[in-house]
């Protein structure tokens, strides 16, 4: 037994000290006191007054050792504040107290009371409430165990990460001795005293056994259970938006801390109130689509609100997720950015009338004005497509996505470049794409994006004959398709290049307009990446990445050329 003491604290030492991170200090504690009691037990052999100190003590601390380890070691909140860990160690105190008093008074009222003191008490009610506390500790100490246990195997069965061998090994640590020491009493006097020592001892040998396979091949310290424990509830409480998870009569279970401060409730008292009577709207009015406006501390906030399921391991939905975000600064910024648009163009395109009906009267004349008069109607109808264009980025970034999950390349493909065949008669364009070669995207926006990139390629070409190829190809190892618009123009200016691949224009650094811009943006919101290189001999080739769908349905060959 003294071995078997001696080798559980050394287990305790080696672990308390080769742990840096602090999280092992409950098991080395653990392993500490049931290692200290098995030497105690071989020191106390043949003094029955002894013996019963360390029952008592063994009865008591090992269950209290081995919950506060399961509680801290799997991140579980039981025993998170102050005075919950005091209630948890009053009973202890208690029943050890009470237990001494009981077993060196001259009474055989105790447990494992032996030896003792003779002859009559003087204080028979004090050694009556000590017996009390002696019965109160014990029966605590039980349930601690039998909880201890019941809570390791939840815990286990719970979360998917933690291991199951491991957590079989923790438990043995202190079930064993513990076991031991709980049929002492019954099993004393009917079992031979060597027994009852032989079967204790084997109890710690098993604990230690189980405390050396946790240190080593159990990886209890590579194991990082409290991880995947507390790692949803720190997520939960360090999320910006309010979350509130309710039962099926909408009823609050748990707020997080952000919701907690949005909505001015207590985390704890709001627990059973209505959702409705909380955040002012019930649950069907916050599953629409759209954002709605709450009443936050009086004033009126717009939220974009998510309703989820919430499912446990068997499917079914015992409640729901309810995650608020404020979307008030985001709405507002839109809107000043739209009305700010409209503004600017329509007040752009007033004045740029006025410069344009002038200019145009000065064309008509003979003399020196004509050039200056023809440039002047250039630099107005480049304003004028500016506003137009910014018009256009703002559409395009504004609507809402209506993915196809099988949107066909080729068509799509033809359609835009038979869109500019008519504006670029000396041009040659053609499409490159395989018949079932399809996307997932919307539809409209990838026509956006494409349409830019065929315009830049021939307003920017300064070849004799343009030449334009819109072509495509599957990356089966990414799962996506590539779709590039080659010219033979100059080249993409280095700056041009620089300006979006840095993500932001500067008075040093910036584009010549926003083709190029609102073919970032759109590539961004298809959720996909885009790509210049240089075309051999010359000219650009652009490339937008995006994730692969569907096959599509055979289609007439989709490479033409113009007349």
């Amino acid at each position: 037994m003294a071995a078997a003491g001696v080798a559980l604290l050394a287990v305790a030492v080696s672990v308390y000290r080769t742990d840096g991170t602090r999280a092992l200090r409950p098991f080395a504690a653990l392993v500490a006191v049931v290692g200290a009691l098995a030497v105690a037990d071989s020191l106390a052999a043949g003094d029955p007054t002894g013996l019963s100190v360390v029952w008592l003590v063994a009865y008591l601390a090992i269950p209290a050792a081995f919950g506060w380890f399961v509680v801290e070691y799997y991140g579980l909140p039981h025993l998170a504040s102050r005075p919950r860990r005091v209630a948890f160690a009053t009973p202890v105190a208690l029943g050890v107290a009470g237990g001494t008093v009981t077993i060196l008074a001259p009474s055989a009222a105790g447990a494992m009371s032996g030896g003792g003191l003779t002859g009559t008490p003087r204080f028979p009610a004090i050694l009556a409430l000590a017996g009390v506390f002696e019965q109160v500790g014990l029966y605590f100490a039980s349930a601690v165990m039998l909880a201890g246990i019941a809570l390791l195997a939840v815990t286990v069965a719970r979360y998917d990460h933690l291991d199951r061998r491991l957590a079989v090994a923790l438990s043995f640590v202190p079930a064993w001795p513990w076991v031991g020491h709980f049929l002492t009493p019954g099993m004393s006097g009917t079992v031979p005293a060597e027994t009852l020592v032989g079967f204790t001892t084997f109890g710690y040998v098993l604990s230690a056994g189980a405390a050396a396979f946790a240190v080593t091949r159990g990886g209890l310290d590579d194991a990082a259970p409290a991880a995947g424990t507390l790692g949803p509830r720190t997520v939960l409480s360090e999320l910006d938006e309010s979350v509130f998870v309710v039962d099926r009569r909408a009823r609050i279970v748990r707020v997080n801390e952000t919701a907690a401060e949005t909505f001015g409730v207590d985390g704890v008292e709001s627990a059973g109130a209505r959702l409705a009577a909380v955040v002012g709207v019930d649950r069907a009015t916050l599953a629409e689509p759209g954002t709605v406006a709450l009443d936050v501390g009086g004033r009126t906030r717009q939220f974009e609100a998510t309703v989820s399921s919430v499912t446990d391991r068997y499917g079914r939905s015992p409640g729901e997720a309810v995650v608020l975000r404020d979307v008030t600064g985001e709405r507002v910024r839109a809107q000043r950015l739209s009305v700010l648009n409209r503004v600017v163009r329509h007040n752009l395109r007033n004045e740029l009338s006025t410069i344009m009906g002038r200019a145009s009267i000065i064309a008509e004349r003979d003399g020196d004005h004509t050039d200056a008069a023809e440039s002047i109607l250039d630099t107005a109808d480049g304003l004028a497509d500016l506003g137009d264009r910014a018009h256009e980025v703002e559409e395009m970034m504004a609507r809402s996505l209506d993915t196809d999950p099988s949107l066909a390349v080729g068509p799509l493909a033809e359609r835009v470049v038979d869109d500019h065949r008519p504006t670029d008669s000396a041009a040659t364009l053609s499409v490159d794409v395989p018949d079932s070669l399809a996307v997932a995207a919307d539809g409209a926006l990838l026509s956006q994006v494409l349409d830019n990139l065929v315009e830049n390629a021939l307003e920017h070409n300064d070849a004799p004959t343009p030449v334009v190829t819109v072509s495509a190809r599957a990356v089966p190892d990414e799962r996506a398709v590539q779709i590039s618009v080659a010219d033979n123009g100059a080249g993409l200016p280095d700056h041009e290049r620089a300006v979006i691949e840095s993500g932001e224009e500067s008075p040093l650094k910036h584009g010549s307009g926003l083709g190029l811009w609102a073919v970032n943006w759109g590539v961004t919101r298809l959720g996909g990446r885009l790509a210049f290189s240089d075309r051999d001999p010359v000219g650009t080739v652009v490339t937008v990445t995006l994730p692969a769908g569907t096959e599509a349905e055979a289609a007439p060959a989709a490479s033409a050329e113009a007349d």
